[in-house]
Formats: structure tokens, C-alpha cells, sequence
């Protein structure tokens, strides 16, 4: 009699397990691993208007715990590409934009995720972030209440990502200007058309408002990031 080995020889006496054991080995050879999705890239036109960085995105589970749920490109706020700000201002600036962002929560989401989870965990951190939103949207006021007659300059350059000379345009009006740009090797010259601002003076006067807003916007949160910076040595959050 002929000597098979172990992995030659089917069962025939329960046929119907080996071929179940068969197409289940079969499956597992063809399923292939599948990768965490990556978040989708930032256009080319995005990318010329500002720059990104990929960031978590983290939520909140029941008992108030901290939990990445995916990845997103995030702007970079353009007020950290102006030249001549110091730290203090760029404290302030960022600490302005956070409060403004986390007011900007929808609350019928805060409200929905009441309902979610079978326990009292979904109420919980929906309640929480509720307070949170009044938060900062008290917060918000509070700030902007102390910035005076330049805040639609402030909100504009810190908060929606224009540039000096895009508020001047939109304020004061623009000309277009023709450059000649040379083209590479044996490529023409071409003529590349852009906005400007309808004069030089007019860039500077928001330059100006901006920076007197944001002196202004130092001294209005300076309690909060001192508040801020004691909880952290305490280990505490807001």
C-alpha cells in the first residue's frame, strides 16, 4: 500500500467539511489587506492660494477620552507668513483662530450625538461639547468686543486667509497689471495678467489697521493664555 502524506489525503468520509475547509483556505489565499483610506490631497489651485499640513482628526469617546478617527489636510493660517510678527502676536493670532474655529461647531450635530451609543456615555460628551461651543462663542465676543473699529480687518487677514492686498483690492478697487515672464530655451515670451491693489498707499492702510487691531487682540487675550498655561501645568484642559 502506497504511503500518502498528510497533506495529500482529503477525508472522504465527511466530504462535505473538506470541501469546506478547502474553500476557505481558498478565500483567505485571495483577500487581500486593506490599507486605512488617505485623506485626499489639496488641489492645484488650493495649493497656490495656501499651504496644508496633514493633521489627526480626533474625537471625543464617553468619559471625556481623546480618539483619532482619520486624517485631513488642514490650511495653514496665512498670518503666520507675515513678516515682523513676534511670538506673543503669533500666540494671540493662533488662540484668536481656534476660538473662532471650535464657534463654528454645528449644534444640531451636538445635539444629535445626544442619541448616540447605548449608554449615558453619548449624552455625556454631546452635553460637553455643547459647552464647549457656548464657550467659545462667549469667548469669541468677549475678544472681539475689545478689538474696536478695525475688526472687520482683523477677522479678514486672521479668520478668512486674505492677504493685505486682496482686502485693499476688494476695499479700494484693483488695476491690472501686464508682466512679461521669458519663457525657457527656445519658448516665447508670455504675458502673465494679475490684480493689484489701485495703489501702493492703499495696501499699506490695511497693513496698518490690521497691526493696530492686533495689538489690540495681545492684550485681549493675554487672561486666557495665562489661564491657559496654568491648567497645563496642572494637567488640566479648559
Amino acid at each position: 500500500m502506497t504511503k500518502h502524506r498528510a497533506r495529500d489525503v482529503i477525508d472522504v468520509r465527511r466530504p462535505s467539511t473538506a470541501i469546506e475547509t478547502m474553500a476557505a483556505m481558498s478565500r483567505r489565499a485571495h483577500v487581500q489587506p486593506v490599507g486605512r483610506a488617505k485623506p485626499m490631497k489639496p488641489t492645484a489651485e488650493q495649493m497656490r492660494h495656501g499651504s496644508f499640513e496633514e493633521v489627526d482628526i480626533v474625537d471625543k469617546k464617553a468619559g471625556g477620552a481623546s480618539i483619532t478617527i482619520g486624517h485631513a489636510y488642514r490650511r495653514q493660517p496665512r498670518f503666520t507668513s507675515i513678516s515682523g510678527l513676534g511670538t506673543g502676536q503669533i500666540k494671540a493670532l493662533t488662540f484668536y483662530r481656534r476660538v473662532f474655529d471650535e464657534s463654528e461647531q454645528s449644534e444640531t450635530k451636538c445635539a444629535l450625538d445626544i442619541g448616540t451609543g447605548s449608554g449615558v456615555g453619548g449624552s455625556h460628551v454631546a452635553i460637553a461639547r455643547m459647552e464647549s461651543l457656548a464657550f467659545s462663542n462667549i469667548t469669541l465676543r468677549t475678544i472681539e468686543g475689545e478689538i474696536g473699529a478695525n475688526l472687520d480687518t482683523l477677522r479678514a487677514v486672521a479668520l478668512h486667509d486674505q492677504t493685505f492686498s486682496e482686502v485693499a483690492m476688494a476695499r479700494y478697487g484693483s488695476r491690472d497689471v501686464q508682466r512679461i515672464t521669458l519663457g525657457k530655451g527656445k519658448a516665447p515670451p508670455s504675458v502673465v495678467n494679475t490684480l493689484q491693489p489701485r495703489s501702493g498707499k492703499h495696501r499699506t492702510m490695511v497693513r496698518e489697521q490690521f497691526m493696530a487691531a492686533l495689538a489690540r487682540l495681545v492684550e485681549a487675550v493675554e487672561p486666557y493664555l495665562q489661564t491657559q498655561a496654568k491648567r497645563s501645568l496642572r494637567g488640566g484642559t479648559r
